[in-house]
């Protein structure tokens, strides 16, 4: 096989069209199946210099979510709440308090530098990536029973003032929400 046609094999296949937007797979929906149905990565690394080997990893690693694990063990008690959770709740109903209070006047603050909007713009990205996937296993654990009301009740106001603090950030950077779901090029978009 010549060079030329490995190169036009993969241009065909650089240029070939995406399907449409509602038959793709996005880079959370991945990481989500892999969460929810589990992976296990098991390998041997050895470092070798002039032949000889020098370091030696092995590797035995789990990555699932705890709706996963809970199934294939007994799954936790449900607890009562407690005062400490109480405590927790007041706490993160008062920071969506705030951030609802410093949105409309972070958004009148003035436009901020293309570079500081590019860090904040990766950062966001990275921690919705994250809370996406995270909600998502709550989700499932709701829906499984695994969870007390307590746990359910503290999910729900984390996962409330988390949306409140990024959309608090988006505005201070003048982002909008359809900038943190990153083009992948062939991959796709990121969420």
């Amino acid at each position: 096989m010549k060079i030329s046609n490995g190169v036009k094999t993969l241009k065909n296949i650089a240029t070939q069209e995406r399907p449409p937007i509602e038959e793709r797979t996005t880079l959370v929906d991945a990481l989500d199946k892999v969460l929810e149905k589990g992976a296990v990565v098991d390998g041997e690394i050895a470092i070798r210099v002039a032949d000889v080997d020098l370091v030696f990893v092995g590797l035995k690693l789990l990555i699932t979510s705890v709706s996963r694990a809970e199934s294939l063990r007994s799954g936790q008690k449900n607890q009562d709440i407690t005062n400490e959770d109480k405590e927790y709740m007041r706490i993160l109903e008062n920071e969506i308090k705030r951030a609802e209070e410093n949105i409309p006047r972070i958004i009148d603050a003035g436009n901020p530098k293309k570079a500081e909007k590019g860090i904040a713009q990766l950062v966001l990205t990275l921690v919705k990536l994250i809370k996406d996937l995270m909600y998502r296993e709550a989700k499932r654990r709701i829906k499984k029973g695994s969870l007390s009301e307590a746990e359910i009740q503290k999910l729900g106001l984390t996962f409330n003032a988390l949306d409140k603090k990024i959309e608090e950030i988006r505005a201070i950077f003048g982002l909008e929400d359809e900038e943190l779901n990153i083009d992948l090029g062939p991959l796709g978009k990121l969420m």
